[in-house]
């Protein structure tokens, strides 16, 4: 059995500074760099021989390999082997080491300029029309051992100087400033400039970052350099990095940025530690965004915002994705987890405080409330699994070390680092961060010293918040807590939920639980700590109604008894529960428990039957979370064969709320109501709805005959960015061939990444057969779509039963093919992800088939998770097919 100390590296020396200069020639046709590396280590024991540290895809001969031991004087190398499958490299001297400082020198290595959106890898992109490729890094989590031998684990950090050659036309980035004097011309060609950068804190490597490349930047200050007197003071240098001619869409993360650094600075009390920060557009990136230290990268799409051409929520997608990046160079960057055991430290806070931030810069988006719809419910649905795992979880190898790059770690992560601040508050919270970021600043840590360091920083008793929390990080799932009234108050009790319906662990968790107590006076609330499997809760006042998980503020859900279900019911149909966040909880967790099939009265009639009661709901967040529950529903009606049942099921719930939306923006209206809108116009015409469908249309037919500019399709602002994705759906399943067509066209004019995505992503709308072969060869052909957008055509295609069967076909038959681009990367999970919306038992033994049969390295996880929701689709189909066809009028078979 593999252990975690098996797959770490051994200590007897350690680095201090790694001194790395690459030669990146972009234009080169072999796509290769070449690497100098003088590594200052030190030498622990007295009988070191070899040196051994990480090296992946790198070429280097003993011939370039030597040690110089402070002392003086050099050591050859005597040999260099490599370990391909722990992807490391040892340096072998023919006698001892002296024990002490050192050099570590490799004068000359060749490295892989890889198109695998990993390690240091190759870009493509057009500058005046010209085909081009520019150098990036994306090293988290294991990858910087593919730019140069280092010791690639987080608790290992050093110092780094960096020196880049590059082309004299392109700019070289990277962590730091670069150094004064420079980029001066190669002495030995007039056509490369050296670039070399400042030296840099202490960091973990996979932090280390460059990218090369033609780029146009705008620039900006923030107060974020230090704080000092209550405030954030001093100014720190922030630039974003685009495509040349395309700076006018950066100026919103720009500003975002900047705002976010002294808000960032101001909360954590600790001043942003680097000189300077640039945010960078990258065309081909497998992630969002990546963290690196004073050099964070992001995909396109993530970053740029077009005023005119991006959606409201997709601006609101980039705000929450450079926020989070930022809070990053504190939790994560600064202070570090010590393995990646702890990577939740670095994810789940910044899941976390992306919201806090965005909430004080935008708080007419409302995105605490949802909070609860992005992260909180996601994290809910996973976690029910048996197959999920606990937010820390042991990992060893690299492919476990990408699967726990996921739900979990993110969001549930900061789904109970939200509990536990609106538990203890958020000043207390605050205080404890503040305690825990100063004692381990450029230092690494683990769970239990955050525990420690709330309770000091917050005077908190002495492991209060180690025990409250244990459970939470420690073991997979939460509880569901049952509810009944009794003469005082309530009887609860509490147990793991599993949404299979299967037993679950004996697990008994710390529970904060808020009550809002309903009258005619209004609401008063109840906080309780519940800290046994059975509890009573006693209630002085009377009450009409009561809800409990207030603000779905803490991590469970909620089975009322028959008699308290009925008052919540009543509740929400005489309009007394205010809060959208309340009414969206009540039914998400119902929904949960039908899908579960917990008891004989729990149906997915009792689900419809409440849906009832929010016949007059306005708010987007409750609609967005019914929609996806409803979704969830389609999925057993797609496999039970009664679509056409339940899409006028969809066209009469929706008519009401779309009629008294309509299609165009009022004055002063919120901004919830233009992204409700945005979802539910299209939706129903996606669903059928004839008037709908023929409005669409017409808007479709003007955009697409707008066209502007020589060199770049926008179209019209007749169709609004946030109903586009909607309306190139309907256009391409009402008119097939015709409207596909001209989404082709318009991918092929526009540049705008945002576009591209919504026509890949509407491709796969039709149901012709024949274009759905062409939807799935398109997301192969690397020609037409970016590898990084490969899963957008086969996303848009799994929406309907044929897409879908014909989707899974198609994998199965280029799974070579697949495996050969995407290994390593998270794509492979993203794309097993798809087989969790089958509904059948013999479908789910396919897929277990397949994989059995077919490695999927890094995926594994994944694959069981799949495996178990289709198991409980098929039960809950069993179970509630006929109550489905009854409740959307349909005949069950």
């Amino acid at each position: 059995m593999t252990t975690t100390s098996d797959v770490r590296l051994p200590i007897n020396v350690t680095p201090k500074l790694y001194e790395v200069e690459l030669e990146a020639l972009t234009d080169l046709k072999d796509f290769t760099f070449k690497g100098k590396l003088a590594v200052h280590v030190s030498v622990k024991e007295s009988s070191v021989k070899t040196i051994t540290c990480h090296s992946a895809d790198i070429k280097i001969d003993a011939k370039d390999v030597e040690y110089k031991p402070a002392a003086g004087g050099s050591l050859p190398a005597t040999a260099v082997t490599f370990d391909e499958k722990q992807e490391r490299v040892s340096f072998e001297f023919a006698n001892a080491l002296p024990k002490g400082e050192g050099v570590l020198e490799v004068k000359s290595y060749l490295g892989e300029l890889n198109n695998k959106m990993k390690g240091f890898y190759r870009s493509k992109y057009a500058v005046d029309g010209k085909e081009k490729y520019m150098a990036v890094t994306q090293f988290e989590a294991t990858d910087a051992r593919r730019c140069l031998p280092c010791w690639d684990e987080p608790a290992v950090k050093a110092e780094f100087v960096s020196t880049v050659i590059a082309p004299k036309k392109e700019t070289a980035i990277s962590n730091m400033p670069v150094v004064s004097g420079y980029p001066k011309p190669h002495p030995d060609n007039a056509d490369l400039f050296i670039w070399k950068f400042e030296k840099s804190p202490i960091m973990s490597t996979y932090l280390l970052a460059f990218v090369v490349g033609e780029f146009d930047h705008i620039e900006t200050k923030s107060k974020a350099a230090d704080f000092k007197d209550g405030k954030a003071t001093g100014d720190v240098a922030i630039r974003v990095y685009a495509p040349r001619g395309k700076t006018d869409q950066a100026k919103f993360a720009l500003e975002v940025a900047s705002k976010c650094l002294t808000y960032f600075t101001q909360f954590f009390e600790i001043g942003y530690p680097l000189p300077k920060l640039d945010l960078i557009a990258i065309p081909d990136f497998s992630s969002g965004a990546m963290e690196n230290w004073g050099c964070v990268t992001y995909r396109t799409v993530c970053l740029l915002v077009d005023e005119k051409n991006t959606s409201l929520k997709n601006k609101q997608f980039v705000a929450i994705v450079v926020a989070h990046e930022l809070a990053h160079q504190w939790f994560g960057n600064l202070v570090t987890m010590e393995w990646w055991t702890e990577l939740w430290l670095n994810e789940g806070f910044a899941s976390w405080v992306e919201y806090l931030a965005v909430d004080v810069l935008f708080p007419e988006w409302k995105v605490w409330e949802s909070f609860v719809n992005d992260a909180h419910n996601p994290a809910l649905g996973l976690d029910s699994l048996l197959t999920s795992h606990p937010i820390e979880v042991v990992v060893k190898n690299p492919s476990e070390i990408d699967e726990i790059f996921d739900t979990i770690s993110y969001l549930k992560g900061a789904s109970v680092i939200r509990m536990l601040a609106n538990h203890l508050g958020t000043e207390t919270f605050r205080k404890g961060l503040v305690a825990y970021l100063n004692e381990f600043k450029y230092k690494n840590a683990r769970t239990t010293d955050l525990w420690r360091w709330i309770e000091i920083g917050g005077k908190l008793p002495k492991d209060s918040i180690k025990s409250l929390m244990t459970n939470w990080t420690g073991k997979l799932g939460y509880p569901v807590l049952s509810v009944e009234e009794t003469k005082g108050g309530f009887a609860v009790s509490q147990q793991h939920f599993v949404s299979s319906g299967e037993k679950g662990e004996p697990t008994v968790w710390e529970i904060p639980v808020n009550i809002d107590l309903y009258s005619e006076s209004g609401s008063s609330q109840i906080k309780h700590l519940m800290k046994e499997a059975k509890d009573t809760i006693e209630v002085e006042s009377k009450y009409s109604a009561a809800i409990f998980n207030q603000g779905s503020q803490s991590y469970f859900i909620v089975n009322y008894g028959p008699k308290i279900f009925e008052k919540v019911k009543k509740a929400i149909e005489d309009a007394s529960v205010k809060s959208p966040v309340d009414r969206l909880a009540i039914q998400n967790d119902l929904m949960s428990l039908v899908k579960a099939g917990v008891d004989a009265n729990t149906s997915s009639k009792e689900y419809f039957e409440l849906l009832k009661a929010y016949k007059n709901e306005t708010e987007y967040i409750v609609w967005e979370s019914i929609l996806a529950n409803l979704s969830k529903l389609s999925v057993l009606a797609k496999a039970a064969g009664f679509v056409d049942a339940f899409s006028k099921y969809m066209i009469e719930i929706l008519t009401p709320i779309a009629t008294k939306l309509g299609w165009e923006p009022k004055e002063g209206e919120p901004a919830t109501d233009k992204m409700l809108r945005a979802q539910v116009i299209p939706l129903i015409g996606a669903y059928g709805h004839e008037e709908t469908v023929k409005q669409a249309l017409k808007l479709f037919d003007e955009f697409y005959a707008g066209k502007q500019y020589k060199e770049e399709f926008k179209g019209t602002s007749a169709l609004s960015p946030d109903f586009r994705s909607g309306v190139f759906r309907i256009a391409v399943k009402a008119r097939g061939k015709s409207a596909y067509d001209q989404l082709v066209h318009i991918y092929k004019a526009t540049t705008l990444q945002e576009e591209k995505t919504r026509v890949l992503r509407a491709f796969g709308a039709s149901e012709d057969e024949d274009l759905i072969k062409r939807t799935l060869a398109l997301a192969m052909d690397f020609d037409f779509t970016r590898k990084q957008d490969f899963m957008y055509p086969i996303f848009g295609a799994v929406g309907t039963d044929k897409g879908l069967r014909m989707s899974w076909a198609f994998i199965k038959e280029n799974w070579p093919k697949i495996l050969k681009e995407f290994k390593g990367t998270h794509m492979l999970v993203r794309l097993a992800s798809i087989t969790s919306r089958f509904a059948k038992e013999a479908d789910m033994k396919d897929v277990a088939e397949f994989f059995k049969a077919n490695e999927h390295p890094g995926a594994e996880r994944k694959v069981k998770q799949c495996l178990e929701s289709i198991s409980t689709n098929a039960k809950w189909l069993t179970r509630d097919e006929k109550a489905i066809a009854k409740a959307v009028g349909a005949n069950s078979k």
